[in-house]
């Protein structure tokens, strides 16, 4: 796949998703699943288009900070290859073997997925990193913090890397080549697609999804909604919850006691103030004059 390619279906999924999604809620409102006074005015509508734009910036901003998954595969293979004196097999990964690569560094990334958003993101100390992600009461790929993730490099960088070394030390260890894992960028496509349909709304109002994703493990939107709940702590993999089943957090979408949870945070907080670590929030003018209690649990009091 050219880089043009890859850059267009990158961005594509994203904007299929919030287009669905858009489309979703006003299903909601006709159907009489949200009432009809929901509707954000158009002040409302740019403010939190604003927000998109902010936290998309700030995302693109960490993400150039950091070395590119095809820059971090060679850098890491080369290094690879100095340290244990082998030698660079030139062919790209392929065949049998690539399609077995994929399954399994699949998985092993949603290990340290896993890893990295439980004890890393959601640990006292550092959830000022991951707080804007849990802000909004609406799990849905329009919101600020679910659609754009201003400080998604802090722990996508540390699993990315992560797991390149682990495959090439499995590579070492079962006396394999030391090959080029560049073909190996389709899971980074992948990986943003299910980040996506496990936030999406539109989804979520079609059960067969969760029964046909389940059966791989991937994480379906029924699950992941959960993981937002103000008060379950469960099903931390973004995008398997492999890792949720055998670490005993997994949370059954299908239960009756899992079912009609608030979403959100359980305390006062709001856009400004989930990447500031608190420290600044919004004034109670601006809040109240975008209705930012529809999106955020706020407490005035």
């Amino acid at each position: 796949m050219s880089t043009g390619a890859f850059l267009a279906a990158f961005l594509a999924i994203p904007t299929v998703f919030v287009a669905l999604d858009l489309v979703d809620h006003r299903w909601s409102r006709r159907d009489g699943e949200a009432p009809a006074d929901e509707s954000p005015g158009w002040e409302t509508l740019l403010f939190l288009l604003a927000v998109f734009v902010v936290y998309g910036a700030i995302q693109m901003a960490g993400t150039k900070l950091a070395p590119s998954a095809p820059e971090l595969m060679e850098g890491i293979r080369v290094q690879a290859a100095r340290l244990l004196h082998r030698p660079l097999d030139a062919a790209p990964l392929g065949g049998g073997a690539l399609a077995i690569a994929c399954v399994a560094i699949f998985y092993l990334l949603g290990l340290w997925d896993y890893v990295l958003h439980r004890w890393f993101s959601h640990s006292p100390r550092f959830f000022f990193t991951h707080e804007y992600h849990h802000l909004p009461n609406h799990v849905t790929v329009t919101m600020p913090g679910m659609g754009v993730r201003p400080f998604a490099v802090v722990t996508s960088f540390p699993a990315t890397f992560a797991t390149v070394v682990s495959a090439y030390a499995l590579l070492a260890v079962l006396g394999l080549p030391l090959w080029d894992l560049a073909p190996l960028k389709i899971l980074i496509l992948v990986h943003a697609l299910l980040l996506t349909t496990s936030h999406s709304s539109f989804l979520r109002r079609w059960w067969w999804v969760h029964h046909a994703m389940k059966w791989l493990a991937l994480t379906t939107p029924q699950e992941h909604v959960l993981h937002h709940t103000v008060d379950l702590r469960g099903n931390y993999g973004n995008f398997t919850v492999l890792w949720d089943r055998v670490f005993r957090t997994y949370l059954d979408p299908t239960r009756s006691e899992h079912q009609g949870h608030a979403l959100g945070l359980p305390y006062d907080q709001d856009f400004l103030g989930a990447i500031t670590g608190g420290w600044i929030k919004l004034p109670r003018s601006v809040r109240r004059r975008f209705r930012l209690e529809r999106y955020c649990n706020i407490d005035e009091g």
